[in-house]
């Protein structure tokens, strides 16, 4: 979140601003909560000319795609230049840490300042990774988000997960939105007592 000193980028929600490196959680049920703030976010970046990234499954891109369309935004003219990238996610922690650095050192060369990152946790349900994975994913990111230029909003369907999962997610974002507003998470644990309570689990 912005404090005296950085740079303060809004977020697409009244009067909220965010910084390069936050790392937020947004919990929701289904898509009229989902879009209340993922598309807000989204076409702020578009309308100020940044790099936004979008990882979710194709179903969650549509929607957000005639999100925008119905703002008098263009996502297929923002996809074609290379501003607007959707991705399905990777299966593997790994291969998202690796697909990350690409996405940072890609969008520095093109002169972007930094990306503008949404992330759908249903990427997980979609038989592409497990939902272990998933986490263990957030955890690493939260343990490595200082070293790159990403502005990443992670978003978590509660009709979709349970309970534990929705913890575990929660616990790994210093940030949350609540409302129509960012906060400091009270539950946000040090990454490594993540990543460590989920080796033990398997």
């Amino acid at each position: 979140m912005s404090e005296a000193g950085n740079d303060a980028i809004p977020f697409g929600l009244k009067d909220v601003t965010v910084q390069a490196g936050d790392h937020i959680a947004n919990f929701y049920r289904g898509d009229a909560e989902m879009l209340s703030v993922l598309g807000p976010y989204i076409a702020e970046g578009l309308r100020r000319e940044e790099r936004c990234a979008v990882i979710s499954s194709p179903e969650t891109a549509e929607r957000l795609r005639e999100w925008l369309r119905s703002r008098d935004l263009d996502p297929a003219a923002a996809q074609e230049s290379g501003q607007l990238i959707f991705h399905p996610g990777e299966a593997t922690a790994a291969d998202m840490r690796a697909m990350f650095e690409r996405l940072d050192a890609e969008s520095r060369d093109a002169g972007y300042k930094f990306v503008r990152l949404a992330g759908d946790g249903g990427w997980a349900l979609d038989g592409r990774a497990s939902t272990e994975e998933m986490l263990r994913w957030e955890a690493l990111y939260d343990q490595l988000s200082g070293e790159w230029q990403i502005l990443a909003l992670c978003q978590f369907d509660m009709t979709r997960f349970g309970g534990d999962v929705v913890m575990d997610a929660l616990r790994s974002h210093p940030l949350t939105v609540v409302g129509q507003t960012v906060l400091h998470n009270p539950y946000h644990t040090r990454p490594e007592v993540i990543l460590q309570e989920l080796a033990e689990r398997v």
